[in-house]
């Protein structure tokens, strides 16, 4: 059996240490960072999105599956 550890490729790698990057954002400063197109790269606003979706109260997300709940954070806080 060949257990070797994966190595993650560099566009990865990038897309991770943005979402370490904003772990400790509040959620209305994720917000700003999701909704600005012209500072953010998309990259990083997907990064923030996940943290939205991560952080949103049970009352929006509704306790569906991560698409869903992506869909209905997008809708709820506009972005």
């Amino acid at each position: 059996m060949n257990h070797a550890r994966t190595i993650l490729g560099d566009t990865r790698q990038r897309f991770f240490a943005s979402i370490q990057r904003y772990a400790l954002l509040t959620i209305e400063q994720l917000v700003d960072v999701a909704r600005d197109q012209q500072r953010f790269s998309p990259r990083s606003r997907a990064a923030a999105l996940r943290h939205i979706v991560a952080r949103a109260p049970i009352e929006v997300t509704l306790g569906r599956p991560f698409a869903a709940r992506r869909r209905l954070v997008r809708k709820h806080f506009g972005v």
